[in-house]
């Protein structure tokens, strides 16, 4: 049974309107008051500020050895999945059951001489230029039928390193050893932090289904709150069909949401994006807004209960999605943020813990 200290709890900083932070996972650190569970399997990367915490889906490598049909002298081996390449060699991943319209990504680090060329069922999807250094490599695959053939064909001596292969999203995650699942990248957090009558989220968000010409986001969850005896959310952050939404349980099964088009989003040269999510009862409406880099606000308001208890906190894996980039700087808030404010993080060159100091 997770116990918790009310006083470390709500030791909250406070805002320019009032609100209180009530929360805040900056990266540094795994050790912060309100956080039940931590996976051990999170990585912390280089982020906005100092550290971050790098979260991705949990999938399997299915570019097995004992399933991949070599030909022309290539060789597959080792933890690495390290692919050695002759001219006019070939490695193939014969795929019998897969999902049509549903992307998969091939991954690999190569290096080498000559033209490397990736296939699905003979049709050209990518080529490269092989070098002296290692270069890293990703070719989405979106399959038409049920089954195919993925050939990666090497013109020249080449090496390959890190090949991977992950069904259901259309981006490489980080290499893993084949035929292990991942573990799940979550952290739960204290319900008792949330408030369903208002409150605010302010996040930075790095991923490669954030950028303005991303081709295949769907799934993604930054965070979701669900009741101790229901089955519907009382607040979700996910991502769907390109859009990041922000969405409460509504009256006979319609819910309030406010989206933004990733299309929409502005221009970040370094691809980090700002969110704030704000919500807030107003009578029997529920009022919702995102702003993206302190500037952009896309709101919604409309009817829909308060549910009277909250059971489950979660960020970066809710019902099966996965956030699928790095989050830094997590904060919060016990109100909602105005525009100034969130212009104020944005702005800022400093995290929120110098910002609204204890």
């Amino acid at each position: 049974m997770w116990k918790f200290s009310i006083p470390a709890l709500f030791l909250c900083l406070t805002a320019l309107d009032g609100a209180e932070l009530r929360l805040l996972l900056d990266g540094e650190t795994r050790k912060v008051p309100g956080v039940k569970y931590f996976s051990s399997s999170i990585r912390q990367v280089p982020g906005r500020f100092g550290k971050a915490l790098l979260i991705e889906r949990r999938t399997v490598n299915s570019f097995a050895p004992a399933d991949v049909v070599l030909s022309g002298g290539a060789k597959l081996s080792g933890k690495s999945n390290h692919l050695v390449m002759p001219g006019n060699s070939v490695a193939a991943l014969p795929l019998p059951t897969i999902r049509p319209g549903i992307p998969g990504t091939l991954s690999f680090r190569y290096r080498g001489q000559g033209k490397l060329s990736v296939t699905f069922n003979r049709k050209e999807l990518a080529s490269f230029q092989a070098g002296p250094e290692y270069r890293e490599a990703a070719v989405v695959v979106v399959p038409e039928d049920d089954a195919g053939t993925l050939r990666i064909r090497a013109e020249k001596a080449a090496e390959l390193d890190n090949v991977m292969f992950d069904k259901g999203i259309g981006y490489a995650n980080t290499y893993h050893a084949p035929g292990k699942m991942r573990n799940v990248d979550v952290i739960d957090v204290d319900p008792a932090l949330y408030s369903p009558g208002k409150g605010a989220i302010s996040c930075w968000i790095k991923a490669p289904w954030l950028r303005r010409d991303a081709r295949y986001a769907t799934a993604i969850a930054l965070c979701g709150v669900q009741p101790a005896s229901k089955v519907k959310r009382l607040l979700y952050i996910c991502a769907w069909s390109n859009s990041v939404s922000l969405g409460v349980p509504g009256i006979a099964g319609r819910g309030v949401s406010a989206s933004c088009g990733v299309a929409e989003l502005p221009e970040s040269p370094d691809n980090w994006y700002h969110f704030v999510f704000n919500w807030e009862r107003k009578g029997k409406n529920m009022e919702l807004a995102i702003i993206v880099n302190g500037e952009k606000v896309f709101h919604k308001s409309g009817v829909s209960p308060l549910p009277p208890e909250h059971g489950a906190f979660g960020i970066g894996y809710v019902n099966g999605a996965y956030l699928n980039g790095i989050l830094d700087d997590f904060g919060l808030f016990s109100s909602p943020l105005s525009l100034g404010e969130a212009k104020k993080i944005y702005r800022s060159t400093r995290p929120l813990k110098e910002l609204f100091p204890r």
